[in-house]
């Protein structure tokens, strides 16, 4: 029997799980109805029945939300945010990495099975983020100040083992001291993608004040030592002649490379150091385990600049192609255990 207390990766809430009553998703409704169980089931009809069906979460805040009903004894939840200022395409990254892990590149490349965690809620996350962005090479409006969002969760297992449920949170890129729900998320967080936007490398501060807000809240709680950090110099292509960017964003080998992982991380932070950057170079050196990456979301900068906020006619007009997304959530999935091997074991060391 799993624990009474399970904690949901989309609310953040502690729930009960005791024998809760099971739905199922209704293709003609697009809902979850009541999923019937015979009175007189036996274990292997009821095993059946859990093998697709669904429980929804009791807590009301926010949408309703279920999941899977095996959760309950899947362990706990991992974690991750991308964390960035204003600006910084976190979003556009964060998108990118869903559709990659979507058309199944992480099975495909790393052998780690994955399906949706709350299925309405990563077809909505599909038709509202990754339709536009990737068909339709539009711009995605930005992060509202001051809200810590779970974008979309998945269940992934390696081999035969068994499954672990990772959840994905767009965490705003104002100050996170002023957000109630970021010391909800940060209490719970296994790990974190702090995005660089390399148009801000030039600027007076050459710093992201969110960074340090977030380093800082986990220190004074005491949990630092337990958060893993992938920092991603992002919109790389900006920075595609200028070296090792350039070898970087070139290179895309797709595979679990502690050494040439290593090799990066060293090329991006010496980068980072000699263009002043030593705040965005804070995670490597506080987090316990931590990797640095070179990303482009999109591919090529936007055109048809809009007024601030309205991002509604900008489009990228040399379409969508994001180069290296899924590395930085491939490094944090190794270092924290749902990709375990020997060459897993060593990322981020």
């Amino acid at each position: 029997m799993p624990d009474s207390w399970v904690l949901c990766p989309i609310c953040l809430q502690r729930i009960t799980w005791d024998d809760p009553p099971l739905y199922r998703y209704d293709a003609a409704r697009d809902d979850y109805v009541e999923q019937p169980v015979p009175p007189d089931a036996g274990p292997e009809q009821l095993a059946r029945l859990r093998l697709a069906a669904r429980v929804r979460c009791p807590n009301q805040r926010g949408e309703p939300h279920h999941l899977p009903a095996s959760y309950g004894g899947s362990g706990r939840p991992l974690v991750f945010g991308l964390v960035g200022a204003r600006g910084s395409g976190k979003t556009h990254l964060l998108t990118a990495m869903i559709n990659a892990v979507d058309r199944g590149d992480l099975y495909r490349h790393y052998g780690l099975a994955c399906w949706p965690l709350e299925v309405l809620l990563h077809q909505e996350y599909l038709r509202d983020n990754v339709g536009p962005l990737i068909g339709g090479a539009c711009v995605l409006p930005p992060t509202p100040p001051g809200r810590v969002m779970f974008a979309d969760g998945f269940m992934v297992a390696q081999e035969h083992g068994p499954p672990r449920p990772v959840a994905l949170f767009d965490v705003a890129g104002d100050d996170l001291t002023r957000v109630a729900d970021a010391t909800a998320f940060l209490d719970v967080v296994d790990g974190l993608i702090f995005v660089v936007d390399p148009l801000r490398l030039d600027g007076p501060a050459r710093r992201d004040s969110t960074f340090g807000a977030v380093l800082d809240l986990l220190r004074a709680s005491g949990r630092l030592p337990e958060v893993s950090a992938a920092v991603v110099v992002n919109k790389a292509d900006l920075l595609r002649f200028e070296d090792p960017v350039a070898l970087w964003l070139r290179r895309d080998t797709a595979t679990l490379d502690p050494e040439e992982s290593l090799r990066e991380s060293a090329d991006v932070y010496a980068y980072l150091h000699s263009r002043g950057a030593h705040a965005w170079t804070r995670p490597y050196g506080e987090c316990t385990r931590a990797t640095l990456h070179v990303a482009s979301a999109t591919g090529s900068s936007a055109t048809q600049e809009t007024d601030a906020g309205d991002a509604g006619d900008a489009r990228f007009a040399q379409g969508v192609h994001p180069r290296r997304v899924l590395r930085p959530l491939v490094s944090l999935l190794a270092m924290n255990g749902a990709l375990a091997s020997s060459e897993a074991a060593r990322i981020g060391i």
